[in-house]
Parts: structure tokens; C-alpha cells; sequence
């Protein structure tokens, strides 16, 4: 694989990994839903203790489960990326101010008009927002600290998220992970994707030396960004030390086996299959027959139901026994 695709091959990776664990877990709760009904149906017995010994509750009832707490987390991490990110939206857009001739006629050369919006905050920093059509806002303090070859690296640099729609995938990305956070490998392929994206958008500035200068500044006068936002932003500092020294060194792209390693693979299959064995012998063990008969009049023993009157008896056709 390629340096160049890996953020697009985590990011379709993890992507797959998710559609692949809800289409095993919905092929389980299907298997397992005719043994599921039989076990609410034994509950008009009122004895937990049959519905216990007939249902293994935790086979037949696991995929249920996961499927339930994973979608609690994935719409918990949605809800708090994209709260987090309104949040900060609305801060900026209280500091909005219009852009300066010079930076307008640059912002036209890069290609990202409409795309850009400068905020006055003496803190230097810059991000990419925006699901359907991303936005990259820009300080005055980030402007005031480079100079003219290093901002038109960054912007660049920026322009690259736009085009990749990182922000959108970003939201995904660790919506998944967060869904997925019984899979190793779901949190791998994020790592990767996190890391890769912004090594490529790097690749893509073509302009290592200044675009390293403007990194080793923003990692010293830089504005720490919310961490839970839906942005594709510089990161944490032992990152950005790392993309400085490839930048410095010519150091070649991210690869896709950086990040994700064989032991979250393997480590991953195995859960998958741990998985499939336990509401395999779940389901078997709920097919075996109940002691005691099925639910209603057939639950008494024969020898203690009482004895079945024939229709057309009458005395008349009583013959006592010698």
C-alpha cells in the first residue's frame, strides 16, 4: 500500500469493519430470534427458574446487547463531536471580520474563496470545519506570527482537508472507533486515519521546509482546540513533532502498517469469533427440550393431570370390571 492512500484506506477500512460486525450481528439475532420468542413465550409459566435452564441468556442475548451499546456510543460520540464544534463555531463567528485585501487576493490564488473566515484573537490557530462544505477559519494571531511562504503552506495545507472532506470523516472515524470499542483493530484504523490525514495534507502543501517552520511555531505559540470536535486540526504535540521531522528529513508518508498492527487483526477475528462460538452453543443448548413440557396445561407431569372423560360416556355403557 502506498503512503499517499493510507488515510483513505484506514478510513474505508474502518468503514468496512463496521459494516462487517453489524451484518455478523444482525445474522446472529436472526439465528437466534426463534429460540429468543420460545423463551418469552415460556415466561407465562411464571418460573424464571424454566426460563433459566431453557434460555442462556447471555449466548442467545449477546448480540442484542452489542448491537444496543454500540449504538448508544456511536450517537454519544456524534452528539458530543458535533455539540463541541457548535460550540466553537459560535465563538469564532462572534470574532468574524472581514478579510484584509491582501489575504483576499491570496486565499483567491489558493483556490479557497468562500472557504475561508478570519477571526481577530490574538491566539494563533487554524482549523477545517464543516460536514458538507468545510470551512477553514484562521486567527489574526497565526497570520501576525507567519510569514508570507509559511501561511501560504498552511493554508494549502488546509485546502487539502477541504478537498478530502477530513472533518466529515473525522466524525466517523471516531464515532466508529467509539461503536466499535470491542474491536482493536476499530481503534487502530482511526489512529491511522488520524495520523495519516494530516501527513498527506502535508505531502500536499509541497513546501516541507516552510510548512515545518510554521509547525515548530504553532507548537510553541499555538491554541490548544477542543479535542471532541469534529475538526481536522494540528494535534498533539508528539505528533506534530513527528510530522516536523519527516518534513525536516524528507522521511517518506505514513504507511498503512504503521498504525495498524497484525496483533489487533488477529486479536479482532478472534473476539469475532468468540463471539459466534458462544451463541452458537447458546442456541443449540436453547433447541434441547424442556423438561416438564411446553407452557400452559402440558406442564404437570403425566401422572399427576387428571384423567380425560370420554364425550358419549353413560352409565349405560359402563362395564365394571370382574
Amino acid at each position: 500500500m502506498t503512503p499517499a492512500n493510507s488515510a483513505k484506506r484506514a478510513f474505508w477500512a474502518l468503514l468496512g469493519l463496521a459494516a462487517g460486525s453489524l451484518v455478523l450481528l444482525i445474522f446472529l439475532l436472526l439465528w437466534q430470534a426463534p429460540q429468543m420468542a420460545r423463551g418469552v413465550w415460556l415466561a407465562c409459566q411464571d418460573a424464571f427458574s424454566a426460563v433459566g435452564g431453557y434460555l442462556p441468556a447471555i449466548g442467545l442475548l449477546l448480540p442484542l446487547a452489542v448491537i444496543v451499546i454500540a449504538a448508544v456510543r456511536f450517537v454519544r460520540s456524534l452528539v458530543v463531536q458535533l455539540w463541541n464544534t457548535r460550540l466553537l463555531v459560535a465563538a469564532m463567528q462572534k470574532r468574524m471580520i472581514v478579510l484584509p485585501a491582501a489575504l483576499d487576493d491570496r486565499i483567491g490564488e489558493l483556490e479557497l474563496a468562500g472557504h475561508l473566515h478570519l477571526v481577530t484573537d490574538r491566539a494563533a490557530y487554524t482549523f477545517t470545519q464543516g460536514l458538507l462544505r468545510p470551512q477553514v477559519w484562521l486567527s489574526t494571531g497565526l497570520v501576525d506570527l507567519l510569514d508570507e511562504p509559511e501561511l501560504r503552506a498552511v493554508l494549502v495545507h488546509e485546502r487539502h482537508h477541504i478537498r478530502q472532506h477530513d472533518p466529515l470523516r473525522v466524525l466517523l472515524s471516531r464515532s466508529l472507533a467509539e461503536a466499535l470499542f470491542f474491536l482493536p483493530l476499530a481503534g487502530s484504523l482511526r489512529d491511522t486515519y488520524m495520523a495519516a490525514k494530516e501527513v498527506e495534507a502535508d505531502q500536499a502543501s509541497a513546501a516541507d521546509n516552510a510548512l515545518a517552520s510554521a509547525l515548530l511555531k504553532l507548537l510553541r505559540h499555538g491554541h490548544a482546540l477542543p479535542a471532541n470536535a469534529s475538526l481536522a486540526a494540528i494535534g498533539p504535540m508528539d505528533v506534530t513533532r513527528k510530522r516536523i521531522d519527516r518534513l525536516v528529513h524528507q522521511a517518506p508518508g505514513l504507511r498503512f502498517s504503521d498504525v495498524v498492527r497484525l496483533r489487533h487483526v488477529v486479536a479482532s477475528v478472534a473476539l469475532a469469533l468468540v463471539l459466534m462460538a458462544t451463541s452458537y452453543v447458546a442456541t443449540t443448548r436453547a433447541s434441547a427440550p424442556l423438561d416438564g413440557g411446553e407452557c400452559g396445561y402440558t406442564t404437570a407431569p403425566l401422572e399427576l393431570q387428571a384423567p380425560v372423560t370420554p364425550a358419549d360416556f353413560t352409565p349405560a355403557n359402563f362395564d365394571p370390571v370382574q
